[in-house]
């Protein structure tokens, strides 16, 4: 794990950055020879994958290869520290953390901000990633605060997007996206501050929330501003909740105070124990859907379950009972996998 950056660092790397002139800088700055670092960014290589879902279907994954990804790796960590002197007080995914920061953006403290509310509103904005155009995010390095030349946008367009678009898989679409989100937060929460709500994002997931009912207007203001920065709400996943139902945010509950709904803790123990009972094989294939599940399937399997119950221990805390037995259960499984396959927890 890479250990958090101080403010003296993010300083000296946002200054850097900002101070590039052309691609030739740029290359110099990662440390990698020019002649192969154009080769490598105009001809980007990305390999794609699916991965199932557990409630049935496939994200597809895009990932890039080998040489790109020490690329945008190395561009991630300048991209970031430029964010970090911007970032709006709404925004809370993908945001870096500082060493010894108070209170630093996680999932747990943007849950935070709407517990105890009469009303949560939550919007999700459909297709995040590749929503954002390669022609937006060139833009993007034209303008504040970058202001970069024609070439160097150009450049870093190539090098953050595939197929004319943000991918799914690249580790420099997240802070890309925020950096393109500057303009509907700066709305967003402009809109909050008119109709007295409480607004934060954790990438593609808008939440608001009040003491009194969101109005219709506050709701197609909000709509028309996703509208405005081009992205779609998915309507689906578009939810009002009063305090006398389940209010979610990123999928902890915040009626009363911050916590993990019991019903993701039955499904997690569910399916640990029908791993105990029928095998990792046979539990992969039912919860994923699928007819067969070979050793990557299971491996991935094996992972999700391990997010999921750090994500408990993230909201309930290390010492919780619940965690620790989950995260004890969940331990027993590791040696059936060759030790490649193998994970931590």
């Amino acid at each position: 794990m890479n250990p958090k950056p101080d403010i003296y660092t993010i300083n000296s790397n946002a200054i850097q950055f900002l101070s590039l002139k052309n691609a030739f800088e740029l290359s110099r700055l990662f440390d990698y020879e020019f002649s192969s670092f154009k080769r490598t960014i105009e001809k980007a290589s990305y390999r794609t994958f699916k991965i199932p879902k557990a409630k049935g279907g496939f994200r597809t994954i895009e990932a890039p290869k080998e040489n790109l990804i020490f690329i945008q790796k190395n561009l991630n960590t300048y991209l970031q520290a430029v964010y970090c002197k911007i970032k709006p007080s709404s925004a809370y995914g993908f945001v870096k953390s500082l060493k010894d920061e108070t209170h630093p953006r996680t999932i747990l403290s943007n849950a935070s901000s709407h517990t105890g509310k009469n009303y949560v509103l939550n919007i999700d904005l459909k297709d995040f990633f590749h929503a954002i155009s390669a022609n937006q995010v060139k833009a993007l390095f034209l303008t504040s605060p970058f202001n970069f030349n024609e070439d160097l946008a150009t450049c870093l367009a190539l090098i953050c997007c595939w197929n004319k678009r943000l991918p799914m898989g690249a580790p420099t679409s997240p802070v890309v996206s925020n950096l393109y989100c500057l303009r509907l937060d700066e709305q967003l929460i402009a809109i909050a501050g008119r109709y007295n709500l409480d607004y934060t994002r954790y990438a593609d997931d808008l939440t608001f929330s009040s003491e009194l009912l969101i109005s219709e207007e506050a709701i197609a203001a909000i709509k028309n501003s996703a509208a405005e920065n081009g992205f779609l709400i998915n309507e689906r996943k578009f939810r009002m909740q009063s305090k006398f139902s389940r209010q979610i945010v990123t999928g902890i509950k915040v009626n009363q105070k911050p916590n993990v709904d019991r019903r993701y803790i039955r499904k997690i123990r569910a399916i640990l124990n029908d791993a105990k009972w029928n095998g990792l094989e046979k539990a992969a294939i039912k919860h994923y859907k699928v007819k067969e599940a070979d050793e990557q399937l299971i491996d991935t399997f094996l992972l999700s379950l391990r997010g999921k119950i750090i994500f408990i221990g993230q909201v309930r805390g290390k010492e919780d009972s619940i965690y620790t037995k989950l995260r004890y259960e969940l331990s027993l499984y590791q040696p059936a996998l060759p030790s490649k396959y193998r994970t931590k927890i």
